[in-house]
């Protein structure tokens, strides 16, 4: 190991500028200086879990809703804000590190002056002084001198109460958050990209039902008038077709703008893509979604939704700086180191060096005790801060489970509203065929099917969606696996 070069060797006559600077003493200086580690302090740093989002698949055909997600990661405005928010918190954790670190400072000053002080000090580190210079009537009136400094100057904290430690942990905790924040965010696109994506479908399908509803009523007005025409019908059974013909036209206009909003709503949801996203392809999922008790939600969500952790990660950095503020009890231990280089020109020198460890301990401090009381109320305030959000978790699961489980129960009723809606319209017009009913109760049964048409549609979007907000109130809807099939 190299030994530190005493003080009178290194300042031993006059030496080149170029020799001080690549001299023993100024590798020792830096070999001492990167030795020092610091070896407490350091606050623990766990990595917050984050679960992967799951990729879709990369040959996704277009317009299924697996590419449509691809294209929501790939254009959404939110993730790129929230990719931006890891990366600054990426870069605050490694500035924070930094403390860690020696700070190292160049610095060169040229000086002249005739203050005795200056010029007796400035030669003893030229290494020019002599004899000659004890004459008092030197000493009392010199002759104005110049001395060039060139100075390197190395710091770093040993233990500083503390402080880089917790610095640095708070910066992995914005960076875990950063991370957390970005799960979340593609949760919430990818909820969005479902409720739009069937949305455009629900939408397109009940057009179709809206035009087919229109087509069959206005052949059913075209018999009524030719019945009418013939003398077979009242003016008034007429009338009634006529009005179900208008209603249904009205529908199929409310039905044709809902689809188009419905279409601005799934580009909104995919980061208004250029050129604009293709039509949706296929339909709804038509199964009904098996559901486990509510705990077990409950259970997953305390446990996997990023929101919930990152009011975790708060309330680890609160401890963490009350363990800062206890730690300003403590003295403070700092390593320094110098060299440097003293001429009248910039041909000639005398080199100097300085090692040292500073230890410093402040006996009172008024603001120590309202710091450590501050840091308790905020530990306090994140421990119920993170009993609120748990709290809000299973309120929102139980609300999302609930939905779930009654859009299940109003499919199972309405598929059967479907098909005992077809079969009545179909024993109505028989029945109208053979002149057993009246017109009225045709219109009404051509009615009640197209509603029941209309609410199979939405109990089919209502039973989807809400599976999608279930995984996603969990905190596990990361891909379009549990809608494909």
């Amino acid at each position: 190991m190299m030994g530190l070069v005493p003080v009178d060797r290194v300042r031993k006559g006059r030496i080149g500028m170029k020799s001080c600077w690549n001299g023993p003493e100024f590798l020792a200086m830096f070999f001492c200086l990167l030795c020092i580690i610091p070896g407490t302090g350091k606050a623990s740093d766990p990595q917050a879990e984050v679960a992967p989002a799951a990729e879709p698949p990369a040959g996704a055909p277009l317009g299924s809703l697996a590419h449509a997600l691809q294209t929501a990661l790939a254009q959404h405005p939110k993730v790129s804000f929230a990719a931006s928010g890891t990366q600054a918190a990426t870069a605050g954790h490694e500035s924070a590190r930094a403390g860690y670190f020696p700070k190292i400072t160049l610095s060169h000053k040229v000086l002249r002056s005739n203050n005795p002080v200056f010029v007796f000090g400035s030669l003893l580190e030229q290494a020019r002084f002599g004899v000659e210079h004890f004459d008092p009537a030197f000493l009392n009136d010199p002759s104005p001198m110049t001395n060039r400094r060139s100075e390197a100057f190395a710091a770093m904290p040993v233990f500083d109460q503390l402080f880089t430690a917790t610095r640095v942990a708070e910066g992995k905790g914005a960076q875990n958050k950063a991370r957390l924040l970005e799960d979340w965010v593609k949760q919430e696109i990818l909820l969005g990209v479902v409720r739009s994506y069937y949305g455009v479908i629900v939408a397109r399908e009940r057009v179709r039902v809206a035009e087919d509803a229109v087509r069959e009523a206005e052949a059913q007005m075209r018999r009524i008038q030719d019945f009418y025409e013939h003398g077979q019908v009242v003016r008034s059974d007429l009338l009634a077709a006529q009005v179900q013909q208008l209603e249904f036209s009205q529908q199929l206009v409310d039905a044709q703008g809902r689809y188009r909003t419905a279409q601005v709503a799934f580009q909104t949801a995919l980061g208004r893509p250029t050129p604009p996203y293709p039509e949706p392809d296929g339909g709804i999922p038509n199964v009904l979604i098996s559901l486990d008790p509510l705990e077990k939600y409950a259970g997953e969500a305390l446990g996997h939704r990023p929101d919930v952790a990152m009011v975790r990660e708060d309330l680890r950095m609160a401890r963490l700086r009350l363990r800062e503020a206890q730690a300003r009890f403590l003295p403070r231990l700092d390593a320094f180191s110098s060299y440097g280089v003293s001429g009248r020109d910039w041909e000639s020198g005398s080199s100097d060096y300085t090692l040292g460890m500073a230890l410093s301990w402040d006996l009172y401090d008024g603001k120590r005790f309202p710091g450590m009381a501050q840091a308790r109320a905020l530990v306090a305030g994140a421990e119920a801060q993170l009993q609120e959000a748990e709290d809000q978790v299973r309120l929102q699961v139980a609300d999302a489970y609930e939905a779930l489980h009654a859009a299940r129960e109003r499919l199972k009723m309405s598929q059967k509203a479907v098909v005992q809606a077809r079969e009545a319209l179909r024993i109505v017009k028989d029945r109208y065929a053979e002149g057993l009913t009246t017109i009225t109760e045709v219109l009404r049964a051509e009615t009640t099917y197209r509603r029941a048409q209309w609410m199979e549609l939405g109990a089919r979007y209502d039973h989807v969606v809400g599976y999608a907000e279930l995984l996603f109130r969990t905190g596990k809807l990361r891909d379009t696996a549990p809608f494909e099939g």
